[in-house]
């Protein structure tokens, strides 16, 4: 999966969202529509929702294990 900066003037496709969209979320192996267009504020929000939902693991301190 990529994030591509849109060089074209698209409409975002996220709801019902009226603003151009300023990426595409490019996705392997998908048929002809391989591509989502969203806006910036549509890829902010969807940045935070997905901070809220997925946490990473935390890193274990770097200590021997026996020492």
């Amino acid at each position: 999966m990529q994030l591509i900066k849109t060089k074209h003037k698209i409409k975002c496709e996220m709801g019902i969202c009226k603003n151009n969209a300023a990426y595409s979320i490019k996705m392997d192996r998908v048929g002809i529509r391989s591509q989502i267009h969203v806006c910036e504020s549509c890829l902010n929000e969807l940045y935070r929702l997905i901070g809220e939902s997925v946490v990473p693991k935390s890193i274990e301190t770097a200590k021997k294990k026996g020492a």
